[in-house]
This record gives C-alpha cells, structure tokens and sequence, in this order.
C-alpha cells in the first residue's frame, strides 16, 4: 500500500524538514540507512532512519543531531514499522531518498 505521511518537527533535517511529505510503501526488508515511519508506542507516529538491527530489534534516529535519541527511542519491534519512505515532496520539488548513514559500515 502507498501512503503520503506529512513531516512533523526538525528532527530529520536536513534531509526531510517539517512540512515536507513522504511517499512509503510497505516494507518488505528492512535496511540501516534507510527512513521509515514507526507507529511508536509512547511518541505515536515518527519518521526516522533505521540506525541498526541488533538481535532481531530495530533501533531508529533522527538525522539531526537534536533529535530524539534511539536510547530514548528504544527498540522498536517489527511490526510499529508501518512505512518505507521512498519519495520525498517539499516546495523544492520531488527527490528520491536514498541510503544514508553516519557509520560507514552499516
């Protein structure tokens, strides 16, 4: 399923700024580097990057370095990821998102 999800707050910038929107699709495989939306149990709906997968739990983060941390975060169990984000839309047009991470090796 194709959802359009508006983006809330600055905790992705500056890849995704609040006002911007997110096409997802359903996920099949989830990635480190790549941004999803999470249906959270404590924060409701957020859109992160998955920092990394440890013993089959998935850990996500801001891009800014203000955001909430994935200690805050916590671990999020597969079935809250409600979203892989594949396209992004602001008032500077339409740009496909890719894989990003601050750690080479992920």
């Amino acid at each position: 399923m194709i959802r359009l999800v508006k983006v809330v707050g600055d905790s992705m910038s500056p890849t995704l700024s609040g006002g911007d929107y997110i096409v997802t699709i359903k996920p099949r495989l989830l990635q480190s580097g790549f941004i999803y939306v999470v249906n959270h149990s404590d924060l409701g709906q957020i859109v992160k990057r998955l920092e990394r997968i440890e013993d089959g739990r998935y850990y996500f983060a801001g891009d800014n370095p203000k955001s909430t941390p994935d200690a805050v975060i916590g671990p999020v169990p597969r079935e809250r990821i409600a979203g892989y984000a594949i396209l992004a839309i602001s008032n500077l047009g339409v740009k496909k998102l890719t894989k990003h991470s601050k750690d080479p090796k992920v």
